[in-house]
């Protein structure tokens, strides 16, 4: 008996089924692949976002910082003779180059005993800086209050903008703190200081602005690096020396000035 031809028409829909499933698995793996290259490079630029916006708040943060840094050269008249005025690093300076004596003095225009040391040495300083036999860096840091911060901020802008009134300025500071005054801030110093006659526009909007608080804390931060455990504290010639005022300091500025 004839054989009939076997029917094919079901094998025909089943490979058609498989190879609609496997087109249709490989358009996943496609679209899954361009899913994963998308995120990839999504997360790539964002990443290089994040590090160029770093990165610009560190060059921002860095000229911020610069600009808070106060700068001086001149000349001064101290004592009604003109000698060198100018900021490097943590110091404002006083007094000639080739002074016999340096003292470094690290002071906080808050601290009761910087009071004090000012009111009684002012004269003998001021003698020693205009006969040319010393030379001053006033390090100015806070340890006390914050009218240490601000009034060191506030001499920093006269030592930049109007340097001619620091010295007067700088006593004018210690003499002005009290209790009543103690949490002034820029606006307060900034009147204080026009009533010391000093009208620079610059100056009265840098005292203002606070602008060198952050270069006062820095400064604290040096003394400590530096061995300075209060104020004020006194280097004689880059030694540290024990804390006199008055006649006693104007006499061991002689003694070290006669020694060299």
């Amino acid at each position: 008996m004839p054989k009939h031809p076997a029917n094919n028409s079901g094998n025909d829909k089943g490979d058609n089924r498989r190879q609609a499933r496997e087109r249709a698995r490989l358009e996943a793996a496609r679209l899954q692949r361009r899913r994963r290259t998308t995120q990839a490079i999504v997360v790539g630029v964002v990443a290089l976002l994040a590090i160029g916006i770093v990165a610009s708040a560190v060059l921002l943060g860095r000229a911020g910082r610069s600009e808070r840094v106060p700068t001086a050269s001149a000349d001064v008249t101290v004592g009604g003779t003109s000698v060198p005025f100018a900021v490097d690093g943590s110091a404002v300076q006083v007094g000639k180059a080739d002074a016999k004596v340096t003292m470094d003095l690290w002071v906080d225009y808050s601290c009761p005993h910087c009071q004090e040391f000012e009111a009684d040495s002012f004269d003998v300083i001021t003698q020693k800086v205009a006969s040319g036999a010393l030379k001053v860096n006033y390090h100015n840091i806070q340890i006390v209050t914050a009218y240490g911060t601000q009034a060191g901020s506030a001499a920093a802008c006269v030592a930049t903008y109007a340097p001619e009134s620091w010295w007067a300025f700088n006593a004018a500071l210690y003499a002005n703190h009290s209790a009543e005054n103690d949490g002034w801030k820029g606006p307060q110093l900034a009147d204080f200081a026009t009533q010391q006659g000093i009208m620079n526009s610059d100056a009265q909007s840098c005292i203002s602005d606070q602008r060198y608080t952050s270069w006062i804390s820095d400064n604290t931060s040096a003394a400590s690096e530096a061995g300075v455990t209060g104020t004020p504290t006194l280097f004689f010639n880059g030694q540290q020396a024990e804390t006199v005022s008055g006649a006693a300091l104007g006499a061991k500025i002689d003694e070290l000035a006669s020694a060299s």
